[in-house]
């Protein structure tokens, strides 16, 4: 009877744990770029119960519930939409934009709303700079394109060539906030193969469908496992009184 209570405390922490990270992906559903997460779940080791007068028959198993093993962060590609604003990009294919932090610290991203900022650099809304193999790219405040092969050209003059980041693993790649993503190791790089559009965005990878689905499972199994623990309770409140009258 008390295990019951371990196997619905942590259906109920599971699943909470999976409402709040549905909850964030709906919240960043319209952030250009955005990577959902997902959960891992792992099983508790299942016991093998027997019956107290032999130790040779078998009842069966009895698992002790599940648990979230990792969140994970799903980075297949988004939708690619068109805007027309010519500071928007958006990769097609892998890689991310390297951008350098107010902290000057570098970031990935693959959020392509660029703006100028009032010293001609080409930044993020957060001010993060966006980067070319020259460093800062810097546009002096003129209008610029970009080829598909990440070139950066004013006036047909070519200034630089952005820092496309393609890792061959992102396991090791950590969400920082507001799309941007940190390298916690040192991850060899693949040649880009992509291209890069102009004057359109990618969306995020969110199915806002099947992100509401999950959660109504979520809330339901939180709801199951709730019950059967006021269940149990009052299971055990029962024994124990009983218990105390004899």
């Amino acid at each position: 009877m008390v295990r019951g209570f371990y196997t619905a405390g942590s259906g109920m922490i599971t699943s909470s744990r999976k409402l709040d990270i549905a909850g964030e992906n709906i919240s960043n559903s319209s952030t250009s770029g955005y990577k959902k997460d997902e959960v891992t779940l792992s099983s508790f080791e299942q016991q093998l119960i027997s019956k107290i007068s032999s130790t040779s028959d078998h009842i069966g198993n009895i698992s002790l519930g599940q648990t979230i093993r990792s969140t994970n962060t799903d980075f297949e590609q988004g939708a690619i939409t068109q805007t027309d604003n010519p500071f928007d990009l958006a990769i097609s294919g892998d890689g991310f934009f390297t951008v350098q932090g107010t902290d000057n610290k570098t970031y990935y991203t693959r959020n392509g709303e660029f703006k100028v900022d009032d010293q001609g650099y080409v930044t993020t809304a957060d001010g993060a700079k966006l980067m070319g193999n020259n460093g800062a790219v810097n546009s002096d405040g003129q209008l610029f394109t970009v080829s598909s092969e990440g070139g950066v050209y004013v006036r047909d003059r070519l200034i630089d060539n952005l820092t496309i980041y393609n890792p061959t693993d992102t396991s090791s790649m950590v969400k920082y906030g507001n799309g941007m993503f940190t390298e916690t190791g040192t991850s060899a790089q693949k040649a880009f193969t992509g291209s890069i559009g102009q004057g359109c965005i990618e969306s995020s990878n969110v199915s806002m469908m099947d992100t509401m689905m999950g959660m109504m499972a979520g809330q339901n199994a939180f709801t199951s496992c709730s019950q059967a623990v006021k269940m149990i309770d009052e299971t055990l409140e029962q024994a124990v009184n009983i218990g105390r009258m004899n």
